[in-house]
C-alpha cells in the first residue's frame, strides 16, 4: 500500500506540471486530454497492484476439499397427510469437471443417467457417464457416496481433490421414493473469478422434477413422461414446500503442492499450545519469503528476510486459535502447509 502512495504521488506531481504548462500554451480542449491521460495513469496503477496482490489461495494447482449435503427434508419441513415411512437418499453422485461437459441442469433434458438417478436411485448409468468424460478430458473425480443412514435428514460427505483444469462440481441423489424427483448441483465453481481456491461454499438445495416419469406422489412405478420434458423446480408446488430440502457445505481442507515442490526437504512442526512453528531446513535451501494465512486467505504474517537458516522458531501468540496455512517460497518453489493454532 505504500508503494501504491508514493506512485501516485508521484504521477500527481508530474501532471500537475504538465497540467499547468498546457494552460499557458494550449486550448482547454488540450487540457481535458491532459486531465484524461492523469485519470488514466492513475487506473492502470491501481489496477496493477490490485492484480498483483498477495493471494494464498491462487498458488497451487490442486485442492483437497469436503463435500458434505445434510438432508433437511422431513414431514416438519415439507408436511405432508402421507409423507412416507421409507423417506430416505440415494447415493451422493456426481463429478469434477470442466465447461466442455453438462451433467445435469435445470432447463435441460436429463441424460439417460439422471433418469435412471431419479427415478430408481440407480447409479451405474451416470457412474458410466463420468467415467466416459474422464477418458475425453473433460472430467477428473468420480463421487459416488452412500448417506450416513436411510433418514431424509442424513447426510452424506466425501473428500475430494479438485484440479484447477476441472474446477466445477455436479451432484445429484434421488428424493426416495419418488416418481422422478431429485436434488441437484449443476457446476458449480470451487475457484472464483481471479482463478483463487473457494475457501468455502454453503449453499441450500431444493426438490427438482427430472422430467422422465409421471406422478404428483411419493411413489414408485410410475408412467413414463411422453414427451420427455426439461428438469424443473418442484420448489413450492405439493409435495414439497418452499422451504430448503438440504444444504450443500463445500470447505477447503488443505492445498496441494506443486510438482516442483515435491522434492522440497523443508518441514514443519507446530506446537499448538505455545503457538509456534518450527521451520526445519535441512539442506539449508534459500528461503525467500514466509507468510501466514487464516482460513480466509488473509494473511495475519510475512517474513521477508532471505535466509539459509537450517531451523526457524516462530511464536504467534496473540493469534485465535483455529486453521492458518502457512508458504514458504523458496528457491525450489513454493510450499503451503495447513497448521491448527
Amino acid at each position: 500500500m505504500y508503494i501504491l502512495f508514493l506512485e501516485l504521488k508521484l504521477i500527481v506531481a508530474i501532471s500537475n506540471e504538465d497540467i499547468t504548462f498546457t494552460t499557458c500554451l494550449v486550448n482547454n480542449v488540450h487540457l481535458a486530454m491532459k486531465n484524461f491521460y492523469f485519470i488514466s495513469r492513475i487506473t492502470f496503477y491501481i489496477l496493477f497492484f490490485l492484480s498483483t496482490s498477495n493471494s494464498l489461495f491462487a498458488q497451487t494447482q490442486t485442492a483437497n476439499y469436503t463435500v458434505t449435503f445434510q438432508g433437511t427434508w422431513s414431514n416438519t419441513t415439507h408436511p405432508i397427510a402421507n409423507f412416507p415411512s421409507s423417506a430416505h437418499w440415494s447415493d451422493l453422485v456426481g463429478a469434477t469437471h470442466n465447461n466442455s461437459i453438462v451433467f445435469v441442469a435445470p432447463g435441460t433434458l436429463a441424460t439417460l443417467g439422471i433418469e435412471n438417478v431419479a427415478e430408481g436411485g440407480i447409479d451405474d448409468d451416470f457412474n458410466l457417464e463420468v467415467q466416459n468424460a474422464i477418458m475425453a478430458g473433460n472430467a477428473d473425480v468420480a463421487i459416488d457416496q452412500p448417506f450416513a443412514s436411510f433418514s431424509p435428514t442424513s447426510s452424506a460427505s466425501v473428500a475430494i481433490t479438485v484440479d484447477k483444469d476441472f474446477p466445477l462440481l455436479s451432484l445429484a441423489s434421488m428424493i426416495a421414493p419418488s416418481p422422478d424427483w431429485i436434488i441437484q448441483v449443476n457446476s458449480l465453481s470451487i475457484i472464483d473469478i481471479n482463478g483463487d481456491w473457494i475457501p468455502s461454499i454453503v449453499m441450500d438445495l431444493y426438490p427438482y422434477d427430472a422430467g422422465t416419469e409421471e406422478g404428483t406422489t411419493y411413489s414408485f412405478a410410475n408412467p413414463e413422461t411422453v414427451p420427455q420434458q426439461p428438469i424443473t423446480s418442484l420448489q413450492n408446488i405439493a409435495p414439497f414446500s418452499n422451504a430448503k430440502v438440504g444444504t450443500l457445505t463445500v470447505s477447503l481442507v488443505s492445498l496441494g503442492i506443486d510438482d516442483i515442490d515435491t522434492q522440497s526437504t523443508i518441514h514443519i512442526s507446530t506446537d499448538a499450545a505455545s503457538k509456534s512453528i518450527q521451520i526445519h531446513n535441512t539442506n539449508r535451501e534459500n528461503i525467500q519469503q514466509i507468510e501466514v494465512y487464516n482460513s480466509l486467505g488473509t494473511m495475519v504474517k510475512q517474513y521477508a528476510t532471505p535466509t539459509k537458516k537450517a531451523m526457524y522458531n516462530f511464536s504467534f501468540p496473540t493469534l485465535k486459535d483455529g486453521l492458518y496455512f502457512i508458504k514458504l517460497q523458496s528457491e525450489r518453489g513454493i510450499v503451503v502447509k495447513k497448521l491448527l493454532l
